[in-house]
């Protein structure tokens, strides 16, 4: 009997408080509290043009973390002196701050009744697929975990990794989603074989915050169309994409966001009633 191996997108899709914590007074209090500004990271604009546009590269697609790479940007034309006097520091500044980050990213409340029944259902095999740094392997675990639900790496899957969702985080796999070598791993791991088929629920960066580059409206078009040219191919044409992408008015966008996880939802259970396709 085919699977349908369902795979959804974590920051901007299920996590949409992930999205809230990047607008600029939010993150500029965070900022605050977590010690950044003592070290001269005091605005929006300077954290994303000095510290996460020119570190994504590096972070989304190695071990190396964020933490680390926030330490490592910011210290970069220190001193040995000044380096021995305020590393440790910087250190903790960047960990609370990586921290507080992950902890303002939840899983939304509307998309957990699904969760837990595709959890439950045997033909359903449940993917979280995202590009991010490697702390948020973990972060999502804890997620899962709080929901009574056992989530691991897809790159720590072993034969008795069964009854769980799996979390493919471009930092373990060291591909992005809109590279094909990224869903080839997907597709290996998952033990994907004709007549399977996959369903991606992904923003595509569409819905994050206006300073971060990665959800520049041009390059969300393209890894869009990127992505949907690889699935097509590496799994042979029987793969779609629901998309999740919202309007970006923030007057609207909790109840915007609530109904569209309505629609998916019930456009899934419909489908895993009837066995169909899922049209949503």
């Amino acid at each position: 009997m085919s699977k349908l191996i369902i795979v959804f997108d974590y920051s901007g899709t299920l996590s949409l408080e992930a999205v809230a914590f990047a607008q600029d007074d939010v993150l500029k209090r965070q900022l605050y509290l977590s010690g950044l500004a003592d070290f001269g990271v005091d605005s929006p604009e300077i954290f994303w043009s000095g510290i996460v546009n020119p570190t994504w590269e590096a972070g989304s697609r190695s071990p190396i973390g964020y933490r680390r790479l926030i330490v490592g940007k910011i210290s970069k034309e220190w001193t040995a002196n000044r380096k021995d006097s305020s590393l440790d520091a910087l250190d903790r500044a960047a960990g609370s701050f990586v921290a507080r980050y992950f902890s303002h990213s939840p899983i939304d409340p509307a998309w957990r009744p699904l969760l837990r029944e595709l959890y439950q259902h045997p033909l359903i095999t449940a993917v979280v697929a995202t590009d991010h740094y490697a702390e948020a392997t973990e972060a999502i675990k804890d997620q899962f975990q709080d929901m009574q639900i056992k989530a691991v790496s897809l790159m720590a899957r072993d034969a008795a990794s069964r009854g769980c969702f799996f979390i493919a985080n471009s930092a373990d796999l060291g591909y992005r989603k809109d590279e094909e070598e990224f869903w080839v791993v997907v597709r290996k791991q998952v033990h994907w074989t004709p007549p399977d088929r996959l369903l991606l629920i992904d923003d595509f960066g569409a819905n994050e915050a206006a300073g971060d580059h990665y959800g520049q409206e041009a390059k969300v078009t393209a890894r869009r169309q990127s992505t949907t040219e690889v699935l097509k191919k590496v799994f042979a044409g029987r793969a779609e994409i629901m998309p999740f992408i919202l309007s970006g008015d923030e007057t609207t966008a909790i109840g915007e966001a609530y109904l569209r996880i309505g629609q998916i939802a019930a456009g899934l259970r419909e489908s895993l009633r009837g066995e169909g396709h899922p049209r949503v």
